[in-house]
């Protein structure tokens, strides 16, 4: 199913926020469908090799252990969310970890900080200890690209055919690189695209996935760039469009680079949103009424 391309307030919105197969307030957008792609073809694999179990790791404010989480419910699969930077007090206090809790996932603090090497070295430890299996994108790729890649990929067949300016919020740049393939699977002519990364830039990650995933060359798919907000991480930036929120951590911070460097009324332009981490408010709704 492709979701809808939308023109709001002068420019285009791919809205992949708007993929909710858990319905409205909960869990959203491509990192979801990915989630459910791969649990569909390892399903079997972590039942009868892996007790039952998964473990992730992620940032107290990110999405990543919420989305694993209750996509591990969905399959009647136990989860361990690995995280670090935070005391047990605040597990039923910060949003994303109240939810993931919310959604049956056992939380381990696993780290006095959020160095993300370190936790991830302990995620992996406790996937030796319990025989879960670690749910890290990029160590799946290799075995799954598909999953990973290719349902970004398809999504592209809806925007626009020509753009003057694509804009994609981007973390490791996982969805970039499937936007990349679908770009040139379905032709679509773009004339600039700009990756807002929430940290380093991501180039070498991506000429990575297409190597060691492809066996392909960077070199020959759209060329972009890639500029790093500068704001932190944990950074809320607040914005509506038509009374709608988009994601305030990543798609917030894009919009904000946007706004300040494009000339959107006059430029022909698509900002993808890839999801939206649900708010405090919706969280309280569902955990209220039992969503």
């Amino acid at each position: 199913m492709l979701t809808p391309v939308d023109f709001r307030e002068g420019m285009y919105w791919k809205r992949d926020d708007l993929y909710k197969p858990f319905g409205d307030y909960h869990v959203n957008g491509g990192k979801v469908r990915q989630a459910l792609q791969l649990f569909e073809t390892k399903i079997d694999d972590i039942k009868n090799e892996h007790n039952n179990g998964v473990i992730t790791a992620a940032s107290v404010h990110s999405p990543q252990s919420a989305n694993i989480g209750k996509v591990a419910q969905k399959y009647g699969v136990a989860c361990i969310a690995a995280v670090g930077g935070t005391k047990p007090e605040n597990l039923d206090i910060l949003p994303m970890m109240r939810l993931t809790r919310y959604y049956g996932t056992e939380i381990r603090i696993v780290a006095g900080h959020g160095m993300t090497a370190v936790i991830h070295a302990r995620m992996r430890d406790i996937a030796e200890e319990t025989g879960y299996l670690p749910i890290e994108m990029g160590e799946l790729m290799e075995t799954n690209p598909k999953e990973i890649f290719e349902t970004t990929a398809e999504q592209v067949e809806n925007i626009p055919d020509e753009l003057d300016n694509l804009i994609i919020p981007t973390g490791v740049a996982i969805q970039t690189t499937g936007i990349l393939i679908g770009l040139k699977r379905y032709n679509k002519k773009v004339k600039r695209i700009v990756c807002v990364c929430v940290g380093p830039t991501r180039e070498k990650k991506v000429a990575g996935y297409f190597k060691d995933v492809y066996e392909d060359s960077v070199e020959n798919y759209h060329p972009l760039e890639m500029v790093a907000h500068k704001a932190p991480y944990s950074k809320s930036f607040n914005f509506e469009i038509e009374g709608e929120y988009m994601d305030d951590i990543y798609e917030g911070k894009a919009y904000d680079w946007l706004l300040k460097n494009i000339d959107y009324h006059n430029e022909k332009t698509m900002m993808w949103l890839v999801g939206k981490r649900p708010r405090p408010e919706d969280i309280d709704y569902m955990i209220e009424n039992k969503l």
